[in-house]
């Protein structure tokens, strides 16, 4: 199928007339962040990515999961059921965006059902837009993704001129919502592969991942990973802005007699992360907090799930204060296998 600009932007507010909230890449003070918009006119479908990603409105930075109140010994429990989400659609996502959503299903589906991720996840239709260009931060080819990828998309847009994009409903989600709006579509084909040429032809080659988790299973203990973490300032930046880093602390926030129990982003690389209460730490320096982060995007996410815990969209190159570059450092890895 395929949509012009000006239908995109009726489909726009037919969902928001049918009570769906709408959000999308927006651009405001130098940044470009998903937010709600009202009209097609309030995005800024152009930017290569936005700052953060959208895991947000799946997982957010801190969220209440029970209120409680204590009277003498006795605990009651206020609310212990997570609320209803919205019914959402993300509009203009990336393909490595979505590409993350499969990788944090499988954590948060595993050996728990976590009703808050996955509520919000059955409640949102994610509608992306292939890449036409990208930076140099940008990796998805180096994983095996590419810009026009369809994993983890309800549907996917691709831009083939300023006023027209081709449609690929990926999902049953997708499906249903062209359905319930097909008065908007138009039957046509297109070329993708012409159409993300320019950003296709930017990107690195596809990593030897193989040859990456071969390295990994047999290095726990190496120089390297003091030599690359030199630059590591510990801030967390990269786990925050990443779309499928999902660590999280919970705790007990009382105020007199009552209280909130809430569920906070944490981060591996900081320092406090795996402080024992005996006061030892198994990651007591950067470099095991550095090599932490690789394991798990690389290796112990793989041994339990089977695909990388990354998907190449350079966000943590991109915001890292002291430059950082993850994709060389795995090329370096890559290399020392030979």
């Amino acid at each position: 199928m395929r949509i012009t600009r000006a239908n995109l932007g009726k489909l726009v507010r037919e969902l928001a007339a049918f009570g769906s909230t709408i959000v999308a890449p927006r651009s405001q003070g130098g940044y470009t962040d998903f937010a709600p918009i009202l009209s097609l006119d309030d995005a800024d479908l152009s930017r290569v990515n936005t700052r953060r990603s959208i895991k947000q409105f799946f997982f957010p930075a801190s969220e209440p999961i029970l209120a409680f109140s204590v009277s003498g010994k006795d605990v009651t429990l206020e609310q212990a059921d997570p609320p209803k989400p919205a019914k959402t659609v993300i509009l203009g996502s990336r393909p490595c965006d979505a590409a993350s959503l499969p990788v944090m299903d499988k954590v948060f589906a595993w050996d728990y059902n976590d009703k808050f991720y996955l509520d919000r996840r059955a409640a949102t239709t994610v509608v992306s837009i292939s890449c036409t260009d990208c930076d140099e931060c940008c990796f998805c080819t180096g994983l095996g993704l590419a810009p026009d990828s369809t994993q983890g998309s309800d549907i996917l847009l691709t831009p083939l001129s300023e006023n027209e994009y081709l449609v690929e409903a990926c999902s049953d989600k997708g499906r249903e919502l062209a359905e319930a709006h097909k008065g908007l579509f138009d039957k046509g084909e297109g070329d993708k592969a012409a159409a993300c040429k320019r950003a296709t032809a930017k990107l690195p080659k596809p990593m030897d991942l193989a040859k990456i988790k071969t390295w990994l299973d047999a290095h726990f203990e190496d120089s390297l990973w003091k030599d690359i973490s030199l630059k590591c300032l510990g801030c967390g930046c990269c786990t925050f802005i990443c779309p499928t880093c999902h660590c999280f602390d919970i705790v007990d926030e009382p105020s007199g007699d009552r209280g909130v129990r809430r569920k906070n982003w944490d981060s591996c690389q900081f320092a406090q992360f795996t402080l024992h209460a005996s006061g030892h730490n198994p990651r007591a320096d950067r470099a095991a907090r550095w090599r932490q982060r690789i394991m798990h995007k690389f290796k112990y996410y793989v041994d339990r799930f089977g695909p990388r815990s990354c998907v190449g969209c350079g966000r943590c190159i991109r915001e890292c204060p002291v430059q950082m570059d993850l994709k060389d450092q795995l090329r370096r890895i890559e290399n020392l296998q030979g």
